[in-house]
């Protein structure tokens, strides 16, 4: 049987992929991810911890101004305080608080994270909308640095198509609203992507659901901040104003609303995209929107059949043990 980083190749993710610690990972990390446990971490340190696409540019950028106590920009994208892809010297450098963000599992993380008690703010998002979403991304990255701008995911996932893991067949999934025209190609593409990313665990940092999973466990053993997406979309200054609470960092009122249109999808774009030092920022296929691409909730509407979100559904409640929140 094919192990996940084979299944991942072989569905054409460009980079090369590893399993490590049960997780597949970027195999260009792996070696920090083996000493991660090991990892030096400040008492002060504060770690944003996110499924991939579940508003980490937006939170980080929150986290930094309610630190700082002024809505002011960081000089660098998140990419610069991003755990498990800047070296230890890299990180060392950054003054405290650090904000740190990450997308690994609790059991991932430095061991010194729960022996120092640090700060955590645990972001969650739609799942239905984060596979829109990671997919969006991943079809317009570009990691190799080759003459073609090869994208991190070109699409195909046939070697495992007929794969039944989990206990959920992807041959179940009808993916599209067939009264909304779209590329053919891209919908096999999408459809594809969908199904291996929240039914299999051949995709960077494996399933959702076993993310959200861990999370939710080791929330109820730890002190951590969680937040929905959705609730940060319909009142953000109310969520500035509770992390900044749990963070012990209680601002002016004029403050938080300050930090929060700072931070809308439109202005955080444009400070990223024309105010910010480059770089951190990573490449991307010419024409495409890079990291700010909508920023708004139940896009997956415009993928997503009723049968196909009926049948996330019960996905969701399978593996989570309760109903579908969204």
């Amino acid at each position: 049987m094919s192990t996940p980083a084979e299944i991942g190749k072989a569905g054409q993710f460009s980079y090369d992929l590893i399993d490590v610690d049960g997780v597949l990972h970027m195999a260009l990390i792996a070696e920090r991810l083996r000493t991660m446990k090991q990892r030096p971490i400040r008492q002060d340190d504060i770690l944003l911890c996110t499924y991939p696409k579940s508003g980490t540019h937006w939170t980080w950028e929150i986290l930094n101004m309610i630190v700082a106590g002024k809505a002011e920009y960081t000089k660098h994208w998140q990419n610069s305080a991003w755990l498990e892809y800047r070296t230890e010297e890299e990180l060392e450098t950054l003054a405290s608080p650090r904000v740190l963000h990450t997308h690994l599992l609790p059991r991932q993380l430095p061991e010194s994270v729960w022996t120092l008690g640090c700060k955590i703010v645990f972001v969650l998002r739609n799942p239905k909308d984060c596979a829109v979403s990671c997919f969006c991304q991943d079809s317009s990255q570009v990691w190799k640095d080759d003459a073609k701008d090869t994208v991190c995911f070109t699409g195909s996932w046939d070697d495992y198509l007929s794969c039944n893991q989990d206990g959920y067949s992807m041959d179940a999934f009808t993916m599209f609203d067939k009264t909304t025209k779209y590329d053919a190609h891209v919908i096999s593409l999408v459809q594809r992507f969908i199904s291996s990313m929240y039914c299999f665990v051949s995709v960077t940092y494996g399933s959702i659901f076993n993310y959200i999973r861990n999370w939710w466990k080791t929330a109820e053993q730890y002190s951590i901040c969680q937040v929905q997406y959705k609730d940060m979309k319909q009142n953000c200054v109310n969520e500035v104003r509770r992390m900044a609470e749990y963070l012990d960092r209680p601002l002016p009122e004029k403050t938080y609303v300050e930090i929060a249109e700072a931070c809308s999808f439109s202005n955080l774009k444009h400070a990223n995209e024309k105010i910010k030092d480059q770089t951190y920022h990573f490449q991307w296929q010419q024409g495409t929107s890079g990291y700010f691409r909508k920023g708004n909730t139940g896009d997956w509407k415009n993928y997503f059949t009723v049968a196909q979100s009926e049948k996330f559904d019960k996905i969701y409640e399978a593996k989570l043990n309760k109903p579908f929140p969204y």
